[in-house]
């Protein structure tokens, strides 16, 4: 295993039976996407794979896309996967680790132990020359046994209570560039363009690199040249929640352990004109 938030391809090819390793994949589209991952996984993917859908796995009582889903909602839905908390999770997309994290920071804030993303997800794994398998995939159900950390999620007022005291938190985009500096519209429609304020950029891409985090080097140093201080506490957002969490996983990696995730992201603070705009 290559430490504890990865395992490669060739690690799991060599585990790939073992009882307590389950596989999931966590596929998500972009919002400027209109594709069906569920589709797409029933026609191809690594072998005892189940999908997790980030978008039905969800509160579905808001009108903001993926929001964590109360306990209940995610215990039966990883019950019928034959999920226990104490089952090696292993994550993977099909994509450019857009989506595995936050499946990664999900798992975690419901209080699985053991949880891993495959570098380089399903194109590495099919990259390395290993199997993929069609169809639905059927487990025996399991029992797992929450722990919530709410106080891992951060939701809009707390966001307004930490502005409006000047409490020593920071808050950091994930978002592009051209999106944070309100240079070109919101991909989802009818929402403002701009941050937070005070907010600081680091672009999730960033962080990536043909599927694969950089290293911790390299992390650290991209952190710091957008102004973060590492020695604060850090709430971390995007546009709608997905890619707060690929900061999240960069800065757990890093040794940053004090960071909330802000849900709601730019998707709900960016279809409120009362809320304050950063300059």
């Amino acid at each position: 295993m290559k430490n504890e938030y990865f395992v490669s391809p060739q690690w799991l090819n060599e585990h790939l039976h073992d009882e307590n390793v389950v596989i999931v994949d966590a596929s998500a589209p972009m919002p400027t996407q209109s594709i069906d991952y569920y589709q797409l996984w029933l026609e191809e993917h690594i072998p005892g794979a189940q999908f997790f859908d980030l978008d039905k796995v969800a509160n579905l009582q808001t009108n903001l896309p993926h929001m964590l889903p109360e306990p209940e909602i995610f215990r039966q839905a990883v019950n019928k996967m034959g999920i226990s908390e104490n089952h090696l999770v292993v994550i993977y997309d099909q994509g450019n680790m857009f989506s595995a994290p936050r499946a990664w920071w999900t798992f975690k804030i419901f209080g699985a132990h053991h949880i891993r993303i495959l570098e380089g997800g399903l194109q590495g794994w099919q990259q390395s020359g290993y199997p993929t398998e069609s169809g639905k995939v059927a487990r025996s159900p399991e029992v797992f046994n929450v722990q919530f950390t709410p106080e891992k999620v951060c939701s809009q007022a707390q966001i307004l209570v930490a502005l409006h005291n000047n409490v020593p938190v920071q808050f950091i985009d994930a978002r592009a560039e051209d999106r944070f500096q309100a240079k070109v519209p919101e991909p989802r429609p009818g929402l403002r363009m701009g941050h937070l304020p005070g907010a600081k950029n680091v672009p999730w891409t960033a962080l990536i690199d043909n599927g694969l985090y950089k290293s911790v080097e390299e992390i650290t140093a991209i952190f710091r040249k957008q102004g973060v201080n590492l020695d604060q506490p850090i709430i971390t957002s995007c546009g709608s929640g997905m890619t707060a969490a690929v900061l999240v996983l960069s800065l757990d990696m890093i040794g940053h352990k004090e960071v909330k995730l802000y849900d709601g992201s730019w998707a709900e603070w960016g279809a409120d004109d009362s809320l304050p705009l950063g300059k």
